[in-house]
């Protein structure tokens, strides 16, 4: 079996209309894309893999290569980038006409044994978002719920009270529903020991993910030590040595290739040390997480794909969420099929621009702070106090707020507009 081709779409399905403004504004119009490549071989079988944003320079570097040789090259490879890794095992399974797991080995805790499957086995996946205004976090996880999810993660920012969040999310959220916080690995001990205070007296907040830099490791053992909610480590400098030292309550690894997961999948099994793997995409990144989940003992986090964001996709059928988790596909290969129609459908779409708002920023007390979009352009990432008003500083849980102002057509609109030409003003 030999790859002959590797098709390459760059495809613009819809977000869900209750939250694509929410989206869009903050990750930017380019968060709508996915590329996917659908791999081709001269035994006539077709593979499929993704990954969100447009497709990256080195992609088709990687594509010459992969021309012309067995994909059974590639497997378990350190460097593949990740959106071509699902093609490769969906390839090299279904031509051995089983589910791609069965490439990773036995699904764990199954009990299975070739011949008598056992129960169908089910791998955590928790729901996504970005950070919005209180009332609106309620909705996110309102729409979690309606999805399957007991887990909704999401992207702090500084610009809205982590803590008035929780309260307005907490209200809503049934018994068991937990909330994944990503605090930017921009803080301090103290401020997230302040928060992890604040915020366990609701029985919503779950884990708080790279709460200060990836490289302190002293004060991950003291969070670990003195916070009472999970600690989740991310970015992982030591390549996931960081479980042995005993750093996290939890670690994951996001968009990591497949080589290296296998590689650190031991290092946490071999530590007793639960983690999660974060890959965005739709329902072929979906199934891809799923495969590999089911089979690393200590895979038990809830992973990360993304794939509700998405109204539409181009492969049936969708893998359901249901009481929080994923049935892993029975096969063979990934277990999803392309949709031509809808792959060339959603190829010849392109995201909208940006409709005309003003980001309004409102600290308690004080004037309004309006700036253009993009919102990230508010924030200082680079520096260690990404507030705007220096006598706040840093932290999750400042009186402040943030929200969009649409232009109603109102002179009011018209004069900020003009005034926030130059940048953000008050």
């Amino acid at each position: 079996m030999r790859i002959t081709e590797i098709e390459t779409h760059e495809i613009c399905p819809p977000f869900h209309a209750w939250n694509t403004e929410a989206l869009t504004r903050y990750q930017g119009a380019d968060f709508r894309y996915r590329t996917v490549h659908v791999v081709h071989t001269d035994n006539g079988l077709v593979g499929l893999g993704e990954h969100t944003g447009k497709k990256w320079p080195a992609e088709d570097e990687w594509i010459e290569r992969m021309k012309g040789t067995n994909p059974c090259e590639w497997l378990a490879h350190p460097e593949l980038p990740i959106g071509l890794a699902p093609a490769v095992y969906d390839l090299v399974a279904q031509y051995n006409e089983v589910p791609v797991y069965r490439l990773f080995g036995p699904r764990s805790g199954s009990g299975y044994s070739a011949g008598s499957p056992a129960m169908t086995a089910r791998v955590p996946m928790s729901a996504w978002t970005v950070s919005q205004t209180p009332s609106k976090m309620a909705e996110e996880v309102l729409h979690a719920m309606e999805a399957g999810h007991t887990w909704l993660k999401y992207h702090t920012n500084h610009f809205h009270d982590v803590v008035a969040q929780t309260d307005a999310m907490q209200k809503v959220a049934p018994p068991g529903f937990k909330i994944h916080y990503d605090l930017n690995f921009d803080s301090t001990v103290e401020h997230i020991l302040n928060l992890a205070r604040e915020l366990q007296v609701y029985p919503i907040a779950g884990a708080l993910e790279d709460p200060v830099r990836n490289e302190d490791f002293e004060g991950y053992k003291q969070l670990r030590q003195r916070s009472s909610i999970p600690i989740y480590f991310h970015h992982l400098l030591m390549q996931g040595r960081e479980a042995i030292l005993g750093l996290a309550d939890g670690y994951m690894l996001g968009h990591a290739p497949v080589g290296q997961v296998i590689r650190r999948a031991g290092l946490f099994e071999a530590a007793n040390a639960p983690f999660m793997l974060q890959n965005t995409g739709g329902n072929i990144m979906r199934a891809f997480i799923t495969h590999m989940a089911g089979v690393f003992p200590m895979a038990t986090l809830h992973h990360v794909v993304g794939t509700d964001l998405w109204a539409e996709d181009v492969v049936t059928p969708t893998l359901e969420v249901k009481g929080g988790t994923v049935a892993v596909p029975e096969g063979p290969g990934l277990g999803v099929t392309l949709d031509r129609d809808a792959l060339e459908r959603w190829s010849a779409v392109r995201p909208d621009p940006y409709p005309r708002a003003l980001v309004r920023v409102q600290y308690r007390g004080m004037p309004a702070i309006y700036s253009r979009l993009p919102v990230k352009s508010l924030k200082d990432r680079e520096g260690s106090d990404p507030s705007i008003m220096g006598a706040y500083g840093g932290g999750y849980n400042q009186p402040v707020d943030l929200d969009y102002w649409d232009d109603d057509g109102s002179t009011e609109f018209s004069t900020m507009w003009e005034r926030t030409a130059a940048g953000t003003v008050s």
